[in-house]
């Protein structure tokens, strides 16, 4: 289930009495102001059109990415699939900043808790498992956050001896992407953690 927090923009309206102000536009000293009354309505009309558009597109963003993630939420952050702001965007029919600057700043709240929304979008990381797809950055970081806590109790591994477990299941990443990843993850070096 799937829904945009409409608690985070209020409903917006225009008070009626300020609409319906019954200003004699033919007297010369409320020309003036019926001049502003009339091009502040439309001023607010235009804001509140352009929140409920934002919304929208917040709305059909979130649905595409339940389509394309469905695995992640219904199975965990292991089944993350690559993903980039430009395949949103074309499923749409909208520009890809666009997109991107809708997801900015925004969290959404899963089973594996809550995260911002840009991270459901993750760059390839190419396999080599026969048949098999490539997999996101934070799936391949489950799987090192997976390997190094298995090994932990026994003697640390090393950045590399990580990267050939990891290219064991056919993920082929550099050591210093494996450090790199490790870092993120908040893991210290083999050395500090031995």
């Amino acid at each position: 289930q799937m829904h945009v927090n409409s608690e985070a923009a209020p409903l917006l309206t225009i008070d009626k009495e300020f609409v319906n102000l019954h200003i004699d536009a033919r007297d010369e000293h409320y020309k003036e102001v019926a001049s502003y009354i009339n091009n502040a309505v439309k001023s607010a009309n235009l804001l509140i059109s352009q929140i409920q558009m934002r919304y929208e597109t917040m709305k059909k963003i979130g649905l595409q990415l339940l389509k394309f993630q469905y695995d992640f939420f219904l199975k965990g952050p292991r089944y993350l699939k690559p993903l980039t702001y430009r395949t949103i965007a074309e499923e749409l029919n909208l520009h890809e900043t666009t997109v991107s600057r809708a997801v900015q700043g925004k969290y959404i709240d899963t089973d594996w808790g809550i995260i911002p929304l840009k991270e459901l979008f993750s760059s390839a990381v190419q396999t080599t498992v026969p048949g098999g797809e490539d997999m996101s950055k934070r799936a391949v970081m489950d799987i090192l956050k997976e390997i190094i806590e298995a090994h932990q109790s026994v003697k640390p591994l090393s950045d590399q001896k990580l990267a050939d477990m990891l290219a064991q299941r056919g993920i082929k990443i550099a050591r210093r992407t494996v450090a790199k990843y490790r870092q993120a993850l908040n893991i210290e070096s083999s050395y500090i953690r031995s």
